[in-house]
């Protein structure tokens, strides 16, 4: 049985309102963002999507288990899942270095390859030529994805694994999806606007930056998950998210341009990997794909 509008509307209230109430309590309670303090409510708070599914899953409708695939389907969408969030964040860092607005510490680029200065690299740093290079990137963001994602799966279980499926149903593809990545955009709220991911402008980050982005990143892994039919690639693909693409978009380096224009360039290659996902997801059987084989 799918979701009616207000089961659902209920169910996504009550989840921002929990989900809240627990990001609040860490930041009064504890008040550092970068305190070991905060870690219990920031992985609390992961897992409320998950409780949350658990809870409709088991009290209110045991027939909507049918639609969970936990099988991991395709490994070729769980490794894309992993390596996506990686190439985002090079293309926002070629980005910056096209229109010398700084570069990396991490990295210094030759003609002949890279320079791997300091992070923590799966194939270890120094002058390496393209092809070792890119496998350093790649057996990196596949580390992260695997050691990010026993928390990752916290939020994905309840997004692409159980919700994801009925607002699709609901509303359809495009607005289905859409509102899964405004609702998960501003489930981060209270710790956004503490200044969690865009702390040089927290007030458009959190109601215009950030939704877009999470928006955008909801099409890529809703078309993962379609095609894998798991929720799987979503999980490896957030999991490497906070990773490797926010450990090198971190180490921007923007010199003359203001901090968050990298924020501007992230958010635009993930809009265009977004838009190329839509383009390739079909409509005429959009829910399907995360039914029982």
């Amino acid at each position: 049985m799918i979701m009616s509008v207000r089961t659902l509307a209920l169910f996504l209230v009550s989840l921002l309102a929990a989900t809240w109430a627990l990001q609040i309590a860490g930041l009064k309670l504890v008040g550092d963002l970068e305190s070991p303090a905060m870690i219990p409510f920031l992985i609390g708070a992961m897992f409320m999507p998950t409780i949350w599914s658990l809870a409709y899953l088991i009290f209110v409708d045991r027939k909507a288990w049918k639609f969970v695939r936990f099988w991991p389907g395709n490994p070729i969408y769980l490794v894309l899942g992993a390596l996506i969030p990686a190439a985002i964040a090079f293309s926002a860092l070629a980005i910056s270095l096209s229109q010398g607005w700084g570069g990396s510490s991490f990295f210094a680029f030759t003609a002949d390859g890279a320079n791997v200065l300091r992070g923590p690299w799966v194939l270890g740093d120094g002058a390496q030529d393209w092809w070792r290079f890119a496998a350093n990137v790649a057996v990196t963001a596949l580390m992260f994805a695997g050691i990010n994602s026993m928390v990752a799966v916290g939020e994905e279980f309840g997004w692409r694994g159980v919700l994801q499926h009925h607002l699709i149903e609901r509303f359809g593809f495009l607005r289905g999806v859409a509102i899964l990545g405004f609702v998960w955009a501003i489930w981060h709220a209270p710790m956004n606007l503490a200044g969690y991911n865009q702390p040089d402008a927290p007030l458009l980050g959190t109601f215009v930056l950030f939704p877009i982005q999470l928006i955008a990143v909801s099409f890529i892994m809703a078309w993962l998950t379609l095609r894998a039919r798991s929720f799987w690639p979503a999980v490896l693909m957030h999991g490497s998210g906070n990773g490797i693409e926010e450990g090198v978009m971190s180490s921007l380096n923007l010199v003359g341009v203001p901090p968050i224009w990298a924020d501007y360039a992230n958010i635009a290659v993930t809009v265009a990997l977004a838009l190329v996902c839509i383009a390739l997801t079909p409509r005429s059987q959009p829910a399907p794909a995360l039914a029982p084989a």
